[in-house]
């Protein structure tokens, strides 16, 4: 080994304790921690000490039980000159006033009167695959899910409203801001950000490209004082219940950018996985092209069988298990708490990674195996809720996680009911772990006509 161990935990190098480790392999580190020291393991970061936490009971106490004492850690700040004060960073009071704005806008019945946007897009999306299928073209499978994902995060919000060249400059924008904001996670200081490079001229561009566009919008809605039946009309129509108050241009504009960013990059990110899963899995992608050929019958879907598509969902499930986008979750504790007679002192940083908890032998039989049969409600039932959290858990998950896995339904059921997916790159891509979890490299593909058998 590279790093040198401890008693209970990995103890890393003089001063810098493990962050040479993370930065080098932030995942493959963690899982080396996790299987050698167990559920709960400090690690020397700094003058301090972080703990991995890998079981359900620890992740419930973070997450629910004492969610108060933890809040997101200041490497979140990294993403404010995009994302503002949405929910994705904001804390206490603010985080609830905004939570109780944007979460009915995601309720069922409206992600169900959304499905029809997003049917379109992928009909939209069915066309340019014909066109593939009869050239034989290969293509990056990673940037087409990409643009596909961002095209319906786009239209559920903006609705027809949106030119296609602001569309094109709010897809290369978010880009380039995820792209940078994974390199500075890690950064120790903040004298690289503010440096005339010329990176970081291109965030700022990017960032100043966002808020133009994103707020020019909201303020044409606000003049013309006409009710539309998109997402974003639906946020500016939200009231606080207790005030009547509504959001603030720049609260509504840091929400607009947090589900755009977020929500498009990890949907586009586990539709890439899927494709290469379902390639892994052949018997696991004819059972759901059986079920997608007797719930639509050759016709387009319409919202409601989304409900119909059961083993459609669960396969959606298992690739989140297995490559969850979001991957990890870092929290800070405010005051001294006990976890498992463990003290956690005020201060001290504490890790969950989706990715292990997901693996965890104790909680998953065979974890490795893909078997979207883990998903049938018997068998969730007798799984603790935290043992599965590919959208966060407890008060913070995310509001849109119904909405991602309808997205998903629906694209692998239209998708693969008429295609053959050949995957051309490699089938065990290297892992990239900074923000999401992606192949370091594009999964690439071809596509054909789907042959019967």
């Amino acid at each position: 080994m590279f790093w040198r161990e401890a008693k209970n935990g990995p103890k890393g190098y003089p001063l810098l304790g493990v962050i040479p480790q993370l930065r080098a392999n932030t995942l493959g580190f963690l899982d080396h921690v996790a299987k050698t020291y167990g559920d709960l393991v400090p690690m020397r970061m700094f003058m301090s000490t972080a703990y991995l936490l890998n079981h359900p009971k620890h992740i419930e106490h973070v997450l629910q039980t004492n969610y108060r004492n933890y809040r997101k850690t200041k490497m979140m700040d990294k993403f404010k000159p995009i994302l503002g004060e949405g929910l994705f960073i904001s804390e206490d009071e603010l985080w609830t006033r905004q939570r109780k704005l944007v979460q009915p806008s995601f309720h069922r019945q409206r992600v169900e009167a959304m499905g029809g946007t997003m049917i379109d897009v992928i009909k939209d999306h069915v066309a340019m695959w014909d066109k593939l299928a009869v050239s034989g073209e290969e293509f990056s499978l990673s940037l087409d899910m990409s643009y596909l994902a961002l095209e319906v995060a786009l239209r559920t919000m903006f609705g027809n409203s949106l030119p296609r060249e602001e569309a094109n400059a709010i897809s290369d924008a978010l880009h380039v801001a995820n792209e940078i904001t994974a390199k500075r996670l890690w950064e120790m200081t903040r004298l690289g950000e503010i440096l005339p490079t010329r990176e970081n001229r291109a965030y700022n561009g990017a960032a100043n490209t966002l808020d133009r566009i994103v707020s020019r919008i909201i303020n044409e809605r606000r003049k013309a004082d006409l009710r539309q039946d998109d997402l974003l009309g639906v946020l500016i129509d939200a009231r606080d219940a207790d005030t009547d108050e509504a959001m603030s241009d720049k609260q509504l504009r840091d929400e607009v950018l947090t589900l755009l960013l977020s929500g498009h990059e990890t949907t586009a990110v586990a539709l890439s996985w899927a494709f290469l899963l379902l390639a892994q899995n052949p018997a696991a992608l004819e059972r759901m092209r059986d079920e997608a050929d007797t719930v639509l019958a050759g016709r387009d879907p319409v919202a409601e069988d989304v409900r119909q598509l059961e083993y459609t969902k669960r396969v959606v499930q298992e690739v989140a298990r297995l490559k969850p986008p979001i991957w990890w979750v870092a929290r800070t504790a405010i005051s001294d708490d006990n976890i498992a007679g463990e003290t956690i002192k005020a201060g001290t940083t504490v890790l969950i990674s989706q990715y292990l908890i997901h693996r965890n032998p104790s909680v998953w039989e065979d974890p490795e195996r893909f078997d979207p049969d883990r998903f049938e409600p018997e068998q969730s039932v007798r799984r603790s809720k935290f043992a599965y959290l590919p959208f966060g858990a407890g008060p913070r998950v995310c509001v849109a996680s119904a909405f991602a896995t309808m997205e998903m339904q629906f694209l692998l059921a239209m998708m693969q009911r008429r295609f053959d997916v050949k995957i051309t790159s490699d089938l065990e891509p290297e892992l990239s772990n900074l923000i999401t979890l992606r192949p370091k490299y594009d999964i690439m593909a071809k596509v054909s006509p789907r042959r019967r058998h």
